[in-house]
């Protein structure tokens, strides 16, 4: 399983736990074992909560040299469960880094299915090229938004591409409502540096009295600038909250609006069914945002915008009924995709032992 695991990102954390829970059945009837990548050595505690989710994980460090390991030689199936992972927006040494060891399952006749995948931006044409010529021979690319759907229809056999959603849709998730929940007065602020910080900076200052604040850190690098920017914004009032996404995910329900600058903060309000706008002009953010009809401001246009104006927007753009429709949509796409899994793993057949079948 390939990912960006282990590296204190919430929204990667959501992926791998949800492919984890969603897959667990089909995969151990296979007496398949897995292997997820990490970013950072992980710690007793969090490998143990991810190996009751499917016994028997381990663990493989994301080395430079693991496009090259003879290690990988071993595998049958490659996982890219979520996330963007192919973009050069971050640097080019990742999209190469990715592409190798995907390109190390294609070339070898092996299987490479890349799921609820979010691609670019990718700039230059060595590069696109490089990732069209590698995406052109995986058995499976689901996309989970339209953009990426609309990329990769050029680049990918008609019968291995198909649309899904974000991986969080495919099962239950802690933060979705249960029934009706208790209204709160509280505007949650998903913020990160280097965005629109004067303009975020404004709105946080304008928010009504009546409403507390919630400043969301989804990614550990997010709390020091969150800290920050709590202790030099002047609040109306002190019912200021700095948290982590642990605590987010538990807040969430029921509060009045969630302004985000992280992809994994629009997913949770929409299946909270909380409302919600998306700030920055990242492409996925772009997108879900567009496909969900809810309002989304890139850097430049968000100017002097205060709080209440975007609790206003996105409150005229939220329909319950319309997002409980998307939801299940989004959600029956998962199912689809799961039985396109379970083909090609079925198709391929149970190996001849099992203590070498990965």
């Amino acid at each position: 399983m390939l990912g960006y695991f282990g590296a204190n990102n919430w929204g990667d954390e959501l992926i791998l736990r949800s492919f984890l829970q969603t897959y667990r059945e089909m995969l151990q009837a296979t007496g398949m074992r897995l292997s997820v990548t990490m970013k950072q050595p992980p710690h007793q505690v969090y490998r143990e909560d991810l190996k009751a989710l499917y016994p028997g994980l381990r663990f493989t460090a994301m080395s430079p040299f693991l496009p090259v390991s003879p290690a990988l030689s071993s595998y049958r199936f490659l996982f890219c469960p979520g996330g963007s992972l192919l973009q050069n927006v971050t640097s080019n040494r990742s999209l190469k880094y990715y592409l190798g060891i995907i390109g190390r399952f294609t070339r070898g006749q092996r299987k490479a299915l890349l799921l609820n995948q979010g691609l670019g931006p990718i700039s230059g044409d060595r590069f696109v090229q490089a990732t069209r010529r590698t995406l052109s021979r995986v058995a499976l690319f689901t996309a989970r938004d339209e953009d990426t759907l609309a990329w990769m229809r050029t680049n990918v056999p008609r019968a291995n591409l198909q649309l899904s959603s974000d991986a969080a849709f495919a099962g239950e998730q802690e933060f979705a409502t249960a029934g009706d929940t208790h209204p709160q007065r509280v505007f949650v602020f998903a913020l990160r540096e280097g965005i629109a910080e004067e303009a975020m900076e404004f709105a946080l200052g304008s928010v009504p009295r009546t409403h507390s604040v919630y400043l969301a850190a989804l990614q550990t690098v997010d709390l020091h600038y969150l800290r920050d920017l709590r202790a030099r914004t002047r609040f109306p009032h002190e019912r200021v909250k700095v948290m982590g996404a642990g605590e987010f995910a538990r807040r969430l329900p029921g509060c009045s609006v969630v302004v985000s600058e992280r992809y994994h903060g629009l997913v949770a309000a929409l299946i909270a069914r909380v409302p919600f706008v998306g700030i920055g002009d990242d492409p996925k953010i772009v997108s879900f945002c567009k496909e969900a009809g809810m309002p989304y401001f890139v850097r430049d246009a968000l100017h002097e915008a205060t709080a209440e104006e975007l609790l206003n927007r996105a409150r005229a753009s939220y329909d319950r009924q319309r997002m409980d429709k998307l939801i299940s949509t989004f959600r029956q796409r998962q199912d689809e995709q799961k039985k396109l899994v379970a083909a090609i793993i079925q198709a391929e057949g149970k190996p001849a032992s099992m203590t070498d079948n990965r």
